[in-house]
């Protein structure tokens, strides 16, 4: 299973652009090194005769060391780009163009300056594109890594989104107690009034039901710990429609420990006995079945009656993308959410792939 997004920690809102300032400054210093040292060996072994003063290129170096970092100042300053009406593309490709120019003519007013010969057209235009080769290199490693870091951090930022989203839908799925629910329980065990065996079994159900949806959740949990509260659900459930209801659940015992989001199979059976009822004749029935198989654990919710599709006035549809939504987030790309209808059954199977902790308790179970 993919990391909880319980585990994504915040990402500082200049990490999106920002390399750690002593680690950038000790690459940036070593990269412009390195192209100094390369460039001199280069020259001093094809052009010997023709070969620059180390103290030139050293100067070239530096000077293309400040452009960079012009270059990289204004490309963490979006809004001030936007004012000079440059985009990031512009900035990488014209920046190195023009600092290439730059830096050549003042190397060339350097060398006026010390006596350095004035170089032919062939050998100024060679400078320049030693120049821009350097400075473009430096770009495509330095914006490109910028653009991996962006994204990256993009990513975790809506990762960070949708998990507060799906923790806020936990909470109301946790502690929402439908008033029908509630009040329909209360009058069952008002009309169980002279059966007090019936009225303690009811009571003591529902007393665990609502414990179990009002405690604390963890990111996953245990199916066994949401299938017993569901067995306390359908006990009053069980009383309240008496045999208008038959209700089955059915787990390995391997699939008991799997660990699962919380409040993932009793959505599904509150549709299964609303829809199942609707569109079915009495009894409705209902049954809950999950199994390992093999690397994954399968849950199936089926009824008796038929598939209401979503948009209609009688489903929109919400319960299922929601919970292949929050499957997807906290379980990873492989969990899925399928229904179908056959037979005058209709059932919904959710599949997630065993993490290697299920796998490794299966293994010393066995």
């Amino acid at each position: 299973m993919a990391p909880s997004p319980a585990l994504v920690t915040a990402v500082p809102p200049a990490a999106a652009s920002r390399p750690h300032g002593l680690l950038f400054g000790t690459a940036h210093v070593a990269f412009w090194g390195a192209a100094f040292v390369a460039n001199l060996l280069v020259i001093a072994a094809f052009q010997p005769e023709l070969a620059d003063p180390p103290g030139f290129l050293l100067l070239e170096a530096v000077l293309c060391l400040f452009a960079t970092l012009v270059m990289r100042w204004l490309s963490l300053h979006a809004r001030l780009l936007g004012r000079l009406g440059v985009s990031k593309a512009g900035l990488i490709a014209g920046g190195a163009i023009l600092s290439a120019v730059l830096v050549t003519c003042v190397l060339l007013a350097s060398g006026r300056l010390f006596g350095v010969p004035f170089p032919s057209r062939v050998e100024l235009v060679a400078r320049s594109l030693i120049t821009f080769v350097m400075l473009a290199t430096w770009c495509a490693f330095y914006f490109g890594w910028q653009l991996i870091n962006e994204r990256h951090t993009a990513e975790i930022r809506t990762l960070q989104s949708e998990s507060a989203a799906l923790r806020t839908e936990l909470e109301h799925l946790q502690g929402q107690i439908s008033p029908h629910f509630l009040f329909n329980a209360l009058n069952t065990v008002k009309a169980c009034r002279d059966d007090p065996e019936a009225i303690a079994t009811l009571t003591q159900s529902l007393a665990d039901y609502l414990r179990f949806l009002l405690r604390p959740a963890a990111t996953l949990e245990p199916l066994a710990r949401e299938l017993d509260a569901l067995e306390e659900y359908l006990t009053i459930q069980q009383m309240r429609f008496g045999d208008g209801l038959e209700s089955r659940i059915e787990c390995d015992s391997a699939a008991r420990g799997v660990a699962v989001p919380p409040v993932l199979v009793q959505p599904l059976v509150e549709n299964a006995i609303k829809y199942g009822g609707q569109t079915g004749e009495r009894p409705v029935r209902v049954h809950v079945a999950a199994r390992c198989d093999g690397q994954w654990i399968s849950i199936e919710v089926a009824n008796t009656g038929r598939w209401i599709a979503a948009g209609t006035s009688q489903s929109t549809g919400t319960g299922l993308r929601s919970l292949e939504r929050r499957l997807r987030l906290l379980v990873g790309p492989e969990a899925s959410v399928t229904h179908r209808e056959a037979d005058g059954w209709v059932r919904v199977l959710v599949r997630m792939p065993l993490s290697s902790d299920d796998t490794h308790g299966r293994e010393v179970r066995r």
